[in-house]
């Protein structure tokens, strides 16, 4: 968006721009309106990629977040393991 013109068609129509004016830069005039297509099919495309993007990373986070309390609980449950296997002499006693 250039000074509140959002596309080719409204910047020509603010200039009052002529027919041979427009004739002369014909080309060029036709490469911006080409361009300002693929801006829009590019951006429409990137915006569906972000919204994938984000829906597979909130999938990863919940799988980590599941990941990470299993592994605490196998953490713990080893440790309750690991004691009850000590022989009773190993304990400290007072």
């Amino acid at each position: 968006m250039i000074n509140g013109y959002t596309t080719v068609s409204s910047l020509l129509e603010s200039l009052n721009v002529t027919e041979e004016e427009f004739e002369l830069h014909k080309e060029l005039i036709e490469e911006c309106r080409e361009n300002e297509r693929n801006i829009i099919e590019y951006s429409s495309l990137t915006r569906q990629n972000i919204e994938k993007i984000s829906f597979a990373l909130s999938g990863m986070y919940q799988m980590m977040t599941a990941l990470t309390e299993a592994s605490n609980h196998l953490f713990t449950e080893t440790e309750r393991l690991s004691l009850r296997m000590m022989p009773a002499d190993m304990f400290y006693r007072e």
